[in-house]
């Protein structure tokens, strides 16, 4: 099965009646202390620096009339009775593991478990948004969290665990500390791992004739290890090997997602079209991109090699402002004469203006009734297109922004600051989903 995580709160709908105990004391879920909801179970703040996860029964609201999920939770069920008490000890700190089950008032069922709970943490699937990176989240740093992960990992694969489903979504990242989560899934013993995500699962796991991305052969060390080389690529260029669209010169020979997997074509075909918002592969050097290939393209397998990554070493073109580990800018020349760019352009029938610039960062833009609008950084503030300052402080790129006329908001957490011209600013409460606030705007409302 494709495992399904939302990381959502707010409009939480019906939820079990069940009683819960953990370490003999009886437990009563709130719905204001919900902290996530996923395809498998609901997770709450148990308020003493732990969380809680509640494992949905087959009777759960969200299961009804999916006779196929009501199977699966009911297997999962049975299979977490002696899973979760057979738990591997002595697994890294940065992995999250059960600390204490949840059960039934006499303890036989086990119904969840508690575990550590990270404060201010993001999916490492952030440091993938080109948004996230324009905002302040750089190479240089995408790299201290991927080697400290690669150590993760490789300390858990020595405990005789394999995590089955690694993807960038169960993994958490607080400041430049990456976290492993969703123990629950993770394979060992005669425990195998029963959930994947399409877009790290290894082409080696599926039938070469198959029909859809569903794996054939469990989960390995190996494939483990090809799940850490496409967060690798997503965290440095913002696009995945199965990323791009397959343009073939050929009429009708367009490859469906299924046959790009098997057949390896991947962003590194030459009928494949790179994605626009990605960054330049130009910026990585050709023994990454060449380690890339021989992963994705010739089903090199085994350890990524922690010196390349260790290796690389970002800087800031002071010309162009690319990001880049490359001894020398590969979109310019250092020491090139700058070329006038002119204000107007023309192409068909549209017509570019440009309107501003700036050496900062453009965080959020928008059109209003055909008034460009946009806040950016610089100068250690951020401010309005006006020039404006709303708000002082460096780059962030956890913060998210919107504007509503002259109105900026700004949002983190569960929280959306409005700073009107003149007046204090306003707080609002709003929903989240990994972690993120959901909110928006336009130009009346």
């Amino acid at each position: 099965m494709t495992r399904r995580w939302w990381s959502c709160v707010g409009g939480w709908g019906g939820r079990e009646a069940m009683d819960l105990w953990l370490e003999g004391k009886k437990l009563r879920l709130d719905p204001q202390r919900a902290l996530g909801k996923g395809g498998e179970a609901d997770v709450y703040d148990l308020g003493d620096g732990r969380a809680l996860k509640v494992f949905k029964r087959p009777e759960h609201p969200d299961y009804l009339g999916l006779t196929h999920e009501q199977d699966a939770a009911k297997a999962r069920l049975a299979e977490h009775q002696s899973k979760l008490r057979a738990f591997p000890q002595g697994l890294p700190s940065r992995v999250v593991t059960p600390q204490a089950l949840a059960t039934d008032r006499k303890g036989a069922e086990v119904r969840g478990y508690a575990m550590r709970k990270l404060d201010g943490a993001e999916p490492l699937r952030r440091w993938g948004e080109p948004a996230f990176r324009r905002a302040g989240g750089t190479s240089a740093d995408a790299v201290t969290v991927l080697a400290g992960l690669h150590r993760v990992l490789g300390a858990v694969h020595a405990g005789g665990v394999v995590v089955g489903d690694f993807n960038d979504l169960n993994v958490l990242v607080t400041g430049t500390d990456a976290y492993l989560i969703d123990a629950d899934s993770f394979q060992f013993g005669g425990y195998v791992c029963p959930v994947f995500t399409e877009r790290f699962l290894d082409p080696l796991r599926l039938d070469p004739k198959a029909q859809a991305l569903t794996p054939v052969r469990p989960a390995t060390v190996d494939s483990d290890w090809y799940a850490f080389a496409v967060t690798v690529m997503q965290s440095l260029l913002c696009v995945g090997p199965q990323g791009g669209i397959h343009r073939p010169k050929a009429q009708g020979a367009r490859l469906n997602a299924v046959a790009r997997v098997l057949q390896r074509v991947t962003v590194f075909h030459p009928d494949v079209q790179y994605p626009k918002p990605a960054l330049p592969r130009s910026t990585l050097p050709d023994e990454v991109l060449h380690l890339f290939h021989q992963v994705f393209v010739e089903d090199r397998r085994g350890a990524f090699p922690l010196p390349v990554l260790e290796g690389l070493r970002f800087t800031v073109c002071a010309s162009c402002g690319v990001e880049h580990a490359r001894t020398a800018c590969p979109t310019c020349q250092p020491h090139a004469t700058a070329a006038a760019t002119p204000v107007t352009s023309v192409r068909g029938q549209v017509v570019a203006t440009r309107k501003f610039t700036t050496r900062g960062v453009v965080v959020h833009a928008s059109a209003d009734d055909g008034t460009v609008r946009f806040v950016y950084h610089a100068d250690g503030a951020y401010r309005r297109e006006d020039g404006r300052t709303v708000m002082r402080g460096g780059l962030d790129p956890s913060l998210r922004w919107a504007v509503q006329g002259d109105v900026t908001l700004l949002g983190q957490g569960g929280r959306v600051a409005v700073f009107a011209p003149g007046r204090a600013p306003e707080f609002l409460g709003v929903d989240t989903c990994e972690n993120k606030p959901v909110f928006s705007a336009n130009a009346r409302h």
